[in-house]
């Protein structure tokens, strides 16, 4: 016993270093030292604050009659995996490392104070930093996860521009599937507005959108809006345009997407076989929807890839943000705008009436 008493005071830090084991392990510190990165998103969202005093709380789910901007920090731990925004508890536990994301502060602001800040933040970047990137999330998302996927996304492509996000007021819950269909419903003209504003009154270099699952639905209607109402939006283009496991009607994707082709430098549609979820919608709404495959949907004018193999999640559904194949092949895209035939790790394929489309992955 005593020979024992000597080796714990020999080593007053073994103490110290399986308590701070065991906090992280539990989630009360993060790992690492401190905050190891802040990365800051920018917002626009149609939701309802959960209290009008005090907006630093966040947002629910309910939709709002006007739209709501500001800037949220978001803390990445240097364990920090690319594609994730943290690991379940039983990994955390196994790996005692603490890797989940969260979001540090919400603020507020004006809309004119918000581009303005926007436009300050832009110019104080190097010249090909310049960018922004939007991001428009899918059905079942939180306000808080839409921040948390927005940064995850942001900080894995490395944008150094401004990264924002448009939050539709999604119910956050399987079971409102049919409420989340409502809701994005009403969301064309004010995610139309936001896109142009980021355009016209940013002074960004380009403006890139990436949308996901239900998000492209609203999307879609909102550069529809703004292609028809080109003298009104004279001069307002967008550089690439990404559109991932889109939980829309093929043929309304068909209907619509010239105007995608008319606004962008660049469109990508990545479809998958294997998204549990967008097969679900189709099979709710009898319809075949333009993420899925069988069949697989091109267009003129539009680059598609077959994102099957890149995908190893138990859903299929998330590869836009979480598959490492993908996240380079959109990160090429935005850097550099490249075409399919010029970007690694894509072949060509051909449907079975000859269209052309792209693989990724092994």
């Amino acid at each position: 016993m005593q020979q024992t008493d000597r080796t714990a005071a020999a080593q007053p830090g073994l103490v110290r270093a399986l308590a701070r084991h065991l906090l992280r392990t539990v989630g009360l510190q993060p790992s690492g030292t401190q905050a190891d990165a802040e990365y800051p998103v920018w917002y626009a969202t149609s939701r309802k604050p959960l209290d009008r005093a005090n907006p630093s709380l966040g947002f629910g789910v309910e939709r709002d009659h006007c739209i709501h901007y500001g800037i949220c920090k978001v803390f990445i731990p240097k364990s920090h995996k690319v594609g994730s925004t943290g690991s379940p508890w039983w990994k955390r536990l196994l790996s005692a490392t603490d890797d989940r994301m969260r979001v540090l502060t919400t603020d507020s602001l004006q809309v004119d104070a918000f581009f303005q800040k926007m436009q300050q933040h832009l110019r104080q970047s190097n010249v090909e930093d310049q960018d922004a990137v939007v991001f428009i999330h899918g059905f079942n998302v939180s306000f808080e996860e839409a921040a948390l996927r927005a940064a995850q996304i942001g900080f894995d492509l490395q944008i150094k521009g401004a990264m924002a996000f448009y939050s539709w007021a999604s119910r956050g819950s399987v079971k409102m599937y049919p409420a989340d269909e409502a809701s994005v419903e009403l969301e064309e003209t004010p995610i139309a507005d936001f896109l142009c504003d980021m355009a016209m009154r940013t002074g960004a270099r380009r403006v890139h959108v990436i949308a996901h699952s239900m998000g492209n639905r609203g999307l879609l209607r909102a550069v529809s809006q703004i292609a028809q109402n080109a003298e009104r939006r004279s001069g307002v283009r967008f550089g690439q345009i990404i559109l991932a496991a889109a939980d829309i009607d093929a043929r309304k994707f068909q209907e619509l997407c010239k105007a995608y082709t008319l606004l962008s430098e660049r469109t990508t549609l990545y479809v998958s076989s294997r998204d549990i979820a967008v097969e679900a919608s189709g099979w709710l709404h009898d319809f075949p929807r333009a993420g899925l495959m069988p069949p697989i949907t091109t267009a003129a004018g539009i680059d598609t890839v077959n994102a099957t193999n890149a995908d190893v999640s138990l859903l299929g559904h998330g590869y836009v943000a979480e598959a490492r194949d993908v996240i380079s092949d959109i990160h090429a895209l935005i850097r550099h705008g490249a075409a399919p035939a010029q970007r690694f790790g894509l072949r060509l394929a051909t449907t079975v009436d000859g269209a052309p489309y792209w693989l990724i992955g092994a």
